[in-house]
């Protein structure tokens, strides 16, 4: 024990007057400092060290580890002798398609990567016998990642503007359901937040549907609580894995810092379709599905803003744009890898 001037301490610590626990000490700001020196949390608005946010500066150089990824498209081959889909295509890749990439939320790709799929396209419709026609009318089909899905469907808007016959609906069936989709034939282009699986290809292959993968933007997955949220800032990666391991014992605020709030933390997700939660699982928790269950889950990421903008004590996670589309509604927490 240790005095303070004219008050004495007993041997057994029975006169506790005046007297201060040794080794931990309270600083204006709120900090604690423990007996092993290390600080914990400020009340208000911690930053770890070395955080980095979201933006589209951060997530384009690469510097917001480990959350920044890119999105894909994949093309049926067979599709490519379709008109209508090598028009919608071509759209895509087009000047203007790639602006509506950073008008979705997302982040462009640079010049020599975006001319790169230029030419892999032009390539591949080269190599399919596809020709382009002035009468256009049909289909073209898209599903899968909801990550993805506010860039394709702007493209198609202002397709269809264009295009009046061609009908190009956008599906949200998460990579996941939007690969089954795909590899069975179901439908031609498949919206991905992740690469294709192993199993996934020999799906396709069995199937023989040969593909064309397309990079159409970066991501930086985002980290997000309610703007009351004063507490926090700023989270490291070992914190969200002490939260969203399969063997989280995380139930509050405090447990993951004892200077956070002491009430119930309310967690949101995608769901086990969702392309990002298998990104986020492998980067965070080490494993592709490595994750709690009991959280809010949902492959609508409309449905996860509106949880997390609801409730004071919330934290979830999805693509960057959800965020951008809703910054009055949440805060986004920096990273430190």
């Amino acid at each position: 024990m240790r005095c303070n001037g004219w008050l004495l301490c007993g041997v057994l610590g029975l006169l506790l007057v005046g007297c201060e626990p040794q080794g931990k000490s309270t600083s204006e700001s709120g900090s604690t400092t423990g007996g092993s020196g290390t600080a914990a949390a400020p009340v208000k608005g911690f930053v770890p060290e070395g955080a980095i946010a979201p933006s589209p500066e951060t997530i384009k150089s690469g510097t917001y580890k480990p959350l920044s990824r890119p999105l894909f498209l994949y093309v049926n081959k067979a599709v490519l002798k379709k008109p209508e889909a090598i028009a919608f295509l071509e759209y895509y890749f087009s000047p203007e398609g790639r602006a509506l990439v950073g008008e979705s939320g997302y982040v462009e790709l640079d010049d020599a990567d975006y001319d790169a799929q230029v030419k892999l396209l032009d390539d591949a419709i080269k190599a399919a016998g596809g020709k382009a026609s002035e009468t256009l009318n049909g289909q073209v089909l898209v599903d899968g990642s909801s990550t993805v899905a506010p860039i394709t469907t702007a493209v198609a808007e202002e397709f269809s503007k264009l295009h009046a016959n061609v009908r190009v609906p956008v599906g949200t069936s998460g990579t996941g359901g939007g690969f089954k989709k795909f590899c069975s034939g179901e439908i031609d282009i498949c919206d991905a937040s992740r690469g294709i699986k192993d199993s996934e290809k020999e799906l396709c292959q069995k199937a023989g549907i040969e593909y064309l993968e397309m990079k159409v933007g970066i991501d930086g997955l985002t980290i997000v609580v309610n703007p009351k949220a004063d507490w926090i800032a700023g989270i490291t990666v070992e914190e969200l894995k002490k939260i969203w391991n399969p063997e989280s014992k995380v139930q509050k605020w405090s447990d993951i810092n004892p200077a956070y709030p002491n009430a119930a933390i309310k967690l949101f997700g995608p769901d086990t379709d969702s392309g990002t939660f298998e990104y986020f699982t492998e980067e965070i928790c080490g494993k592709k599905g490595a994750s709690r269950s009991d959280y809010q889950q949902s492959g609508d990421d409309n449905f996860l803003v509106t949880g997390v903008a609801g409730d004071e004590h919330a934290l979830g996670y999805f693509g960057f744009a959800y965020y951008i589309e809703n910054q009055g509604k949440l805060k986004a927490l920096s990273v430190a890898p």
